[in-house]
């Protein structure tokens, strides 16, 4: 499998994943507030999710498309690549907020929770697409 086509797939899932988010909880918000409020996304999140897809390519071609694991679908392959990257992305983005927000307000459930399934979508999206590519390159 070629480098850069992972590479490729990585950065264009994680910018995938964060519109797809975004989309979805936009949804969410309409129908739980009857369309009063909307989320933004701003330009370096997007840029922080293909950076973090591009590295989860560039993971994954090291690790040989998890090559320990045979007689396994393609999508379990990256159901369980983003399992395992899942904690090692999301927890340093959630402490770090943690850390930076202000302490008299404190970081909420609800943005905390929003922040972690965000990178989840990347991790999930980003995984199946390169164990895709990986199945038919190989």
């Amino acid at each position: 499998m070629e480098l850069s086509y992972l590479l490729l797939m990585g950065s264009l899932s994680g910018l995938a994943a964060v519109l797809a988010h975004s989309v979805l909880y936009s949804i969410y918000e309409m129908i739980r507030w009857r369309g009063s409020s909307f989320s933004t996304l701003s330009l370096t999140d997007a840029f922080l999710h293909l950076i973090c897809g591009t590295g989860l390519g560039l993971l994954f071609w090291l690790s040989w498309g998890l090559a320990g694991m045979v007689d396994v679908p393609w999508w379990f392959r990256g159901v369980s690549f983003a399992m395992l990257c899942w904690v090692p992305v999301s927890l340093p983005a959630v402490v770090g907020a943690w850390i930076t927000s202000p302490p008299e307000r404190g970081l909420s459930a609800k943005a905390t929770a929003m922040m972690a399934s965000r990178w989840a979508m990347t991790c999930l999206i980003a995984g199946l697409t390169c164990a895709w590519s990986w199945e038919r390159s190989v």
